[in-house]
């Protein structure tokens, strides 16, 4: 079964506040702005970005109690062999190698999920329902397995999300959720269609 290794700490909140702020403006400018989340329920566009780092750490620090990041953690390891498997049936129909670990960051603070890879997620839990602590770690967990390819073949931000988000519903009919942008979607529709679960002639064909 796919294994996580779920992990937080202050040190890691203050690192996500100050990378959220150093992104400001790509948050803003591609639409995530409204998901963002900081300390004290601050909104980006209502703070300087240049004067207000040392305010959100210190209210960040206020605000870090162990116990509502174990209750995330314990959560999600009980529940998780029920998602697992699905995951397991992805990899094995695209023939694509998964990690023999994820790690997951738990977090209260930036957008709702993000990644780095080779194997981190890093998950929101601020205000999430237990459906979406879920949907967002194999969402991240998709990315992951196809950011080479992204890479290779240029692929924007938004054809990205598209392509994950149709994989999922591939993986999940119930579970995956369509991300409405004002973006053409036909061209990757008809590819993903045609192609998958060849991941790679998928993207090299949009």
């Amino acid at each position: 079964m796919i294994k996580l290794d779920i992990k937080y700490s202050l040190g890691y909140e203050r690192e996500r506040i100050v990378n959220t702020l150093n992104e400001a403006s790509w948050f803003i400018e591609n639409g995530y702005s409204n998901w963002i989340k900081l300390p004290a329920g601050k909104k980006l566009e209502e703070i300087d970005v240049k004067t207000s780092e040392k305010y959100l750490l210190d209210t960040a620090q206020e605000e870090y109690v162990t116990d509502d990041y174990e209750k995330i953690r314990g959560l999600i390891n009980e529940q998780w062999f029920k998602f697992a498997p699905k995951l397991e049936q992805y990899f094995a129909e695209t023939l694509l190698r998964p990690e023999d670990i994820y790690v997951v960051q738990l977090t209260k603070y930036g957008v709702g999920g993000s990644y780095h890879v080779p194997n981190t997620v890093i998950l929101n839990f601020n205000n999430k329902s237990e459906l979406a602590l879920f949907r967002n770690t194999i969402h991240e967990i998709i990315h992951l397995s196809i950011q080479g390819f992204i890479n290779e073949y240029k692929i924007s931000h938004w054809i990205k999300e598209r392509i994950v988000d149709l994989i999922f519903q591939k993986i999940d009919p119930e579970l995956g959720i369509m991300q409405k942008r004002d973006i053409d979607t036909k061209s990757v529709d008809l590819a993903f269609e045609k192609y998958y679960p060849k991941i790679e002639e998928l993207i090299k064909n949009i």
